[in-house]
């Protein structure tokens, strides 16, 4: 029996029956569940990128078909609650985590988390990646009635910096950094981004992983089945990667490959890609199920499929990297919709980057552990393995050359261009090492010194006797005279005497060095807080009013040490009759301290446990100083400075031309003005022990030696 409206009247009755049906289409709507949209298939509709974009418009699929499955698997309705992908950089990973977002704001709202390693990171990629796509995105765009709401809007009631709100409902996206304890701790969530995961802390503050902390926050809603978690980053080291860890407890997903050829499908691995000698730039593909020679890059993308996924492992069984497409479909008809799902997008299946591309630059970082590690981590997207140990110091001595050193030429041995000098400061002197470059590396030691006296107070003690060393010209092959190019001077270490002495010259900089695996050679950090230390410590605190030089120790030791073991490889095939190119090679004068062999393979690396969390570190070994080593890491700082990786042989030819030309009385050195170094009496060497060694009047750097300093 239906409702009579009209006994209320015309006018009333007709504003109660619209009353009722709006009553009505509300009730029905909040009821409604939301559509079943896949969050590939609402990207696919809905994202849309700049017109000044590398990829303008809609977002398509046929892009990067792997990132479909991966978009699905954090539907609400799937059944997977985690999905971890380890990756190379630049494979669209966070760019699947966007569509994420977008999808949750308007089909499946409530609170998210989104850590980065630090809020500035996550400030960043909101100002820099998510609010281009909201103000791209009509669907998202609060000026087209989108989801987001806008910026600083006049009720306060819109998004802020750190707090991403939708306007359809109560949901957010709480902007937090794995470095702060305090944004880890303010919400519960539903949903989790954890980008960059291998650049988070191993623990934060004492209480445990910032892993183990978005944990917590996820707790309610994973006790209801609703929680969906997303895992993001480029591996870092074998054993101690965060990212690798998760992917291994997952069920680690392969991306497969249809071939062209004969329409099997294979996992790609590097062996399979190939080049001719010399000619890295023309790399190609060999399938490893039919031999087919060669697939070209741009064939890639017809081989990409939506469906190329499947588990290393189903049933207990390894599954083969080639399979038929019969054997494949029914694979993936046994994989399980599993609750952990990995995902591994290598630099081979990647769209953003060539083969030809990865080629070169692998072929640019062989002989350089370090440059293999970013290479492998970067480029590849799989973790490092560490191998090798310490390299042994008594047959490092074997590596000494005869015939050239300090106390017994004129000029300098034929080979280095530049020159550097690294200084490691000290509470009674610094150590210091003067370093000569050529191409691909080569280095020359041609001095190290420790010189005595207070670090503490600017202008006094040891930092004369290094002022005076530090303005000598260097006397080069030919006779002409050069200052030193770059110096790179601790300054961890009684910080403001550092700085002054720093301060005096152009190529004189500050320091501080840092430990951690994915830490560039040398970068502007953020702000330091420092308390100055030595006699006077706890005086001086305050914040750099510059961003400092960040030197990452971690990976120049890698490289370090792998040069070393690269000359001991060399120098064995030379005795052997054999003459080896390699890159990096060391050479090392017969004036060297003893004790600097030890020095400067003083550290190995070690596995320790930290918030529960293994990592692998640089630690010194017992007994052993490790100064010239630290001198060695300032000097590996100082090249990247002066940018040699960039010269090309042409530039290093010119070098050689002007650096080894005959001496000239008219020729002005490497500075502006004349170098003036003020005449000092001859000082006896000094090793590190504080042992006196008896001297020659040409053993000294001070103006009366007959060498090249």
């Amino acid at each position: 029996m239906a409702f009579d409206y009209d006994r209320f009247g015309s006018v009333a009755g007709d504003a109660i029956r619209a009353n009722a049906e709006g009553l009505d289409r509300a009730i029905a709507s909040g009821l409604r569940p939301p559509p079943r949209m896949s969050v590939a298939t609402w990207a696919s509709r809905f994202r849309r990128f700049a017109d000044d974009d590398p990829l303008p418009g809609p977002w398509r699929h046929e892009t990067a078909p792997e990132l479909v499955e991966i978009m699905d698997a954090l539907t609400p309705d799937d059944p997977c609650e985690e999905a971890d992908i380890i990756k190379c950089a630049q494979s669209g990973g966070s760019a699947s985590a966007e569509c994420w977002i977008g999808f949750i704001s308007d089909l499946a709202p409530g609170p998210m988390l989104f850590v980065q390693a630090t809020l500035t990171a996550a400030l960043a990629w909101a100002a820099e990646k998510f609010w281009p796509m909201v103000e791209n995105t009509p669907r998202l765009n609060p000026e087209r009635g989108g989801t987001i709401r806008a910026l600083g809007t006049p009720d306060g009631d819109g998004s802020t910096k750190g707090k991403i709100r939708f306007s359809r409902s109560n949901g957010f996206v709480l902007l937090a950094g794995a470095s702060s304890a305090a944004s880890l701790r303010q919400r519960t969530v539903r949903y989790a981004v954890e980008d960059d995961l291998d650049q988070f802390p191993d623990d934060l503050d004492g209480q445990g992983s910032p892993e183990t902390m978005v944990d917590q926050r996820l707790k309610v809603w994973r006790r209801q089945g609703l929680s969906k978690r997303l895992k993001i980053s480029t591996p870092t080291i074998k054993g101690t990667s965060k990212i690798g860890r998760a992917y291994a407890t997952s069920d680690r997903r392969r991306y497969y490959l249809a071939c062209p050829e004969c329409g099997s499908r294979f996992v790609p691995e590097w062996d399979d890609i190939r080049w001719p000698d010399g000619k890295p730039a023309e790399a190609h593909l060999i399938p490893p199920c039919c031999g087919f020679d060669h697939i070209e890059h741009w064939q890639k993308a017809l081989m990409k499929r939506p469906d190329g996924w499947l588990s290393m492992e189903i049933d207990d069984e390894p599954v083969p990297r080639v399979l038929t497409e019969e054997e494949f479909q029914a694979a993936r008809g046994r994989m399980p919709a599993s609750v952990k799902r990995g995902f591994h997008l290598t630099g081979i299946i990647s769209s953003f980057q060539t083969w030809a591309d990865m080629a070169v630059s692998f072929v640019a970082a062989l002989g350089d552990l370090n440059k293999m590690k970013s290479w492998t981590n970067l480029v590849h997207g799989f973790e490092f393995e560490l191998k090798g140990g310490t390299p042994d110091y008594e047959k490092l001595k074997e590596l000494r050359e005869p015939g050239w050193g300090p106390r017994q030429m004129a000029a300098m041995p034929f080979g280095p261009l530049v020159i550097t000098m690294g200084v490691d400061v000290q509470g009674d002197g610094v150590y210091l090492e003067l370093v000569g470059w050529g191409p691909n590396a080569e280095s020359w030691t041609l001095d190290a010194r420790f010189l005595p006296g207070a670090t503490d107070v600017k202008g006094e003690g040891a930092w004369v006797d290094l002022d005076t060393y530090a303005r000598r010209r260097i006397r080069f092959p030919g006779g002409r005279k050069f200052g030193i190019d770059q110096i790179c001077v601790d300054a961890g270490y009684n910080t403001e005497a550092a700085e002054a002495f720093c301060r005096a010259h152009p190529n004189r900089l500050a320091v501080f060095g840092r430990a951690g695996w994915t830490l560039p050679i040398l970068g502007r950090g953020e702000n330091l807080r420092y308390e100055q230390q030595g006699s006077r410590a706890g005086q001086a605190k305050k914040r750099a009013e510059d961003k400092a030089y960040i030197v990452g120790t971690f990976g120049i030791k890698l490289g370090w040490y792998g040069f070393l073991r690269n000359s001991l490889n060399a120098y064995a095939e030379e005795i052997a009759g054999a003459l080896t190119a390699v890159r990096g090679r060391v050479h090392f004068n017969m004036d060297l301290p003893d004790d600097y062999f030890e020095q400067v393979t003083a550290e190995t690396v070690i596995t320790e446990t930290v918030g529960g969390q293994p990592r692998r570190v640089w630690k010194p070994l017992a007994g052993r100083p490790n100064h010239w080593l630290d001198c060695r890491v300032y000097n590996t700082a100082a090249q990247e400075k002066l940018m040699l990786d960039t010269l090309t042989d042409a530039d290093w030819a010119a070098l050689r031309v002007e650096r080894y030309a005959e001496a000239d009385q008219a020729q002005g050195g490497l500075f502006d003005g004349p170098v003036h170094v003020a005449p000092t009496q001859a000082m006896p060497a000094e090793d590190a022990a504080g042992v006196q060694h008896e001297t020659t009047a040409g053993d000294t750097y001070l103006g009366t030696n007959t060498g090249w300093l």
